[in-house]
């Protein structure tokens, strides 16, 4: 087999030189530094996308991109934007609006009002551009690895705005915080499909707690954004009980881990995740759910998994069952029960494998998906 030669990194990231891998150069973040939510610093040139001639991000304003203070307000004047920004502002209202969650008032207000609510908070103009370039990198894939430079580079300079946001939240920046992390979660979910790299246990973990992050702010602020456009999304209308009579096989499956696993928090997650299913098999916005569990499981179970317990893995291997039939309809979603079941499959060492029975349990979450997959396309007739 002939040699591959792959480009040589000369002007990488410090933190990527620091470990000794290969940096894509992108900014002002690379996507090493963006995955592991690390300080991209570049020793030659200021993280601008001016600085360096064969970037496309170079803007025809000749106040080139915004500095670092009025990026990190989200009252500050506009950022400067170049002619493929106003193509993926175009794409968004018109496309990328209609195909991020189901129903008519979803679709109005992220096609209405968040950009109306954009006007004035410039972190929410970069979230929604950097999700559009994911959606149109995924449309185009001839055009892939341009659209993919400029998620990277609109998430770039909008995650430091929210983490900032979130440390200081307010009444006032409630809703802008809310509304950023569902785009957010759009991001973290859609990402994958158009990076080359294998996602890890670790990997996953990581950009969901970014997400985690503003559950406090919904809680602590509930009645203001109640009062928003984003009510919404996060106070949909309660799905019908599902009969008795229709016990699911993939019901008796999740009853059955409950019944496995031993810790409380593991129980909990399982339960919640049962509470899903059940929505899910009523058809109560589907797409929305299967992106929903990761991001509202308690700190308890998180904490577990990120210790790699064993059963506390498996419970979230058995989340895929909620997505094969949204990575039909649902592009951002594409691809995620695999990437869920590789990256627990990989963490497990052989011994648990055998303990735990693993090729058991991936046989059931795949028969389990397939039936919540064909329940789902039935009920839409």
């Amino acid at each position: 087999m002939p040699r591959r030669f792959h480009r040589k990194s000369r002007f990488g990231c410090t933190e990527c030189r620091k470990r000794r891998v290969k940096c894509d150069e992108d900014e002002p973040v690379c996507g090493r530094c963006v995955r592991t939510r690390s300080e991209c610093h570049y020793p030659s040139m200021e993280s601008n996308p001016e600085s360096n001639p064969e970037s496309p991000f170079s803007t025809s304003n000749a106040s080139g991109t915004p500095s670092s203070s009025a990026a990190r307000d989200s009252s500050a004047p506009q950022s400067s934007f170049d002619l493929l920004d106003m193509t993926l502002m175009h794409h968004y209202v018109t496309d990328t609006c209609k195909h991020l969650f189901k129903g008519a008032r979803q679709i109005h207000v992220w096609q209405h009002d968040i950009p109306a609510l954009a006007a004035s908070n410039v972190i929410l103009v970069h979230g929604f551009l950097a999700v559009t370039a994911i959606h149109c990198a995924w449309k185009e894939p001839a055009h892939r690895d341009l659209y993919r430079s400029r998620a990277l580079y609109h998430h770039g300079l909008s995650l430091p705005i929210f983490q900032e946001m979130v440390a200081f939240a307010s009444s006032e920046t409630a809703e802008v915080i809310v509304a950023y992390s569902i785009l957010l979660c759009v991001w973290v979910y859609s990402f994958p499909g158009i990076a080359p790299e294998h996602l890890s246990l670790d990997d996953i973990l990581s950009t969901v707690d970014v997400i985690r992050g503003s559950r406090t702010v919904f809680r602590l602020y509930r009645g203001v954004i109640m009062e928003s456009p984003m009510h919404v999304f996060l106070n949909p209308p309660l799905p019908a009980p599902i009969p008795e009579n229709q016990n699911y096989p993939v019901r008796q499956t999740l009853q059955s881990l409950r019944d496995q696993v031993g810790h409380r928090s593991d129980k909990n997650a399982a339960r919640q995740l049962q509470t899903f299913l059940d929505r899910y098999i009523t058809g109560f916005d589907y797409n929305r759910l299967s992106a929903a569990w990761m991001a509202s499981v308690e700190d308890d179970y998180w904490t577990r998994l990120r210790d790699r317990h064993p059963d506390a893995v498996l419970v979230l291997a058995y989340s895929a069952l909620l997505i094969p039939a949204s990575e039909h309809e649902c592009w951002w979603m594409s691809g995620w029960s695999r990437r869920i079941l590789q990256a627990c499959s990989d963490i497990l060492s052989q011994e648990v494998n055998k303990e735990i029975d693993w090729v058991y349990h991936e046989r059931r979450i795949r028969a389990g998906a397939d039936e919540l997959a064909d329940i789902v396309r039935s009920r839409q007739g």
